[in-house]
């Protein structure tokens, strides 16, 4: 089975994990039909402000150390929502704000980030953190058609997504 490997910014990832953003937004969708799994791997605390970090460090109990660098949490994306520009205002997007809400978008960031293009809206459910972050080792890509022509076996992924990537789906016992 697919499953999606998806890199997160540690500021959402903890917004995720409080259950605050409960939409992640992104400019690309797998071509997968929901429901299916998405495996969140934690971009590194080392880019962040002090401030944010010490921000951060606080809001999730010291877990976001932990979770840096890693895979630290699971979803099931059930629903994908195409999020599309409005013709008249110039400079909105076609959503209501109890969305907005959901995204922890605001203030004109979901224009910033889209710049008036298609973007999709997965939606977060079943969310489950890892009582151990895995290695994104512990990920097996999913092999391209010319790998599965020539039988290759599925390698282990080595460097996250720079948005997301195809992955096989893993089961773990925690």
């Amino acid at each position: 089975m697919k499953a999606v490997l998806i890199s997160i910014n540690p500021e959402w990832c903890a917004k995720i994990a409080n259950g605050e953003k409960t939409i992640e937004v992104r400019r690309t969708r797998p071509k997968l039909e929901p429901p299916f799994l998405v495996c969140i791997y934690c971009t590194n605390v080392k880019a962040l402000t002090l401030e944010l970090h010490v921000k951060l460090h606080a809001r999730t109990g010291g877990a976001i150390d932990e979770w840096s660098g890693k895979v630290f949490a699971s979803f099931v994306c059930d629903r994908i929502d195409a999020i599309v520009p409005t013709t008249e205002p110039y400079g909105i997007y076609d959503i209501d704000d109890d969305y907005v809400l959901q995204t922890c978008l605001e203030n004109g960031a979901l224009w910033g980030y889209g710049r008036g293009i298609r973007l999709y809206g997965w939606h977060i459910s079943n969310l489950k953190i890892y009582d151990t972050p895995r290695e994104l080792r512990e990920f097996y890509a999913v092999p391209n058609e010319v790998e599965v022509a020539l039988k290759a076996k599925p390698k282990p992924v080595t460097r996250p997504p720079q948005s997301w990537r195809y992955v096989e789906e893993q089961t773990w016992k925690d």
